[in-house]
């Protein structure tokens, strides 16, 4: 099968055989002798943007065939599903997602005990929404709280009520559960967030997300230039992926 290049030149790899980083480069640099080493990584990582190869595990790629890798689906807990549930039939119309930072246990080596609940809601909305969970008898919800206030007042499941960022990736299907390109963002991001785990752990927390679920890096590093952060975000696609 064919991945194009460009105009002149064509990558022939086959269907459903996988090939590490260093293959690639090798096939790419057959197929367009005239390119450099530099020309070879570059062109390999545009081919990732474009989807026409996907990562399938560490350091294995292969052409995308649009069933190498699941989408995520998160694994919310009883509380944030509740929750969910709740917003969704008193403000049918919102536009809202929820984290939790249990998810990131899926891929952290030092686990997060106490659960997180983030609720990102529409900015106009989101002070309702704060004022309906605490009706609804939610011991401990704060509206966009700063950091000090977090770290002073908060409690195994709080919920944490912020701003929804404009453009933030959504699954049209499941307009509320977190896409993986959000949350891989919004981890690095958020002040609150990084503050629960070790932002040390992040770069592996990107690679196995990478490793095991279809992810739109394209999609992803046009939420992360919303939020300021395409360049740092970048730099670790970069460097791992």
């Amino acid at each position: 099968m064919a991945v194009f290049l460009k105009k002149e030149a064509e990558l022939n790899i086959k269907k459903d055989k996988s090939y590490t980083r260093q293959q690639m480069i090798s096939l790419i640099r057959e197929a367009s002798p005239e390119y450099s080493s530099g020309s070879c990584q570059w062109k390999l990582g545009e081919l990732l943007k474009s989807g026409e190869i996907v990562k399938t595990g560490y350091n294995q790629y292969m052409i995308s065939t649009g069933k190498n890798s699941p989408a995520y689906l998160p694994d919310y807990s009883k509380l944030a599903v509740t929750i969910m549930d709740q917003i969704t039939e008193k403000y049918p119309y919102i536009a809202f997602t929820v984290f939790e930072t249990v998810l990131m246990n899926e891929f952290l080596n030092h686990l997060v005990a106490q659960n997180t609940i983030f609720v990102q809601a529409e900015k106009d909305i989101s002070s309702f929404v704060f004022r309906f969970l605490q009706e609804e008898g939610y011991g401990n919800v704060m509206l966009k709280p700063t950091k000090k206030v977090f770290d002073l007042y908060w409690a195994k499941d709080t919920i944490v009520v912020t701003d929804l960022v404009s453009e933030a990736p959504i699954q049209m299907s499941d307009p509320h559960k977190i896409t993986m390109e959000k949350m891989l963002v919004d981890i690095y991001c958020d002040k609150l967030i990084r503050g629960t785990f070790s932002m040390a752990e992040y770069p592996s927390i990107v690679e196995q997300a990478f490793d095991k679920y279809r992810i739109d890096r394209t999609r992803m590093l046009r939420y992360a230039r919303r939020r300021n952060r395409e360049k740092e975000i970048a730099h670790v696609l970069n460097a791992g992926l």
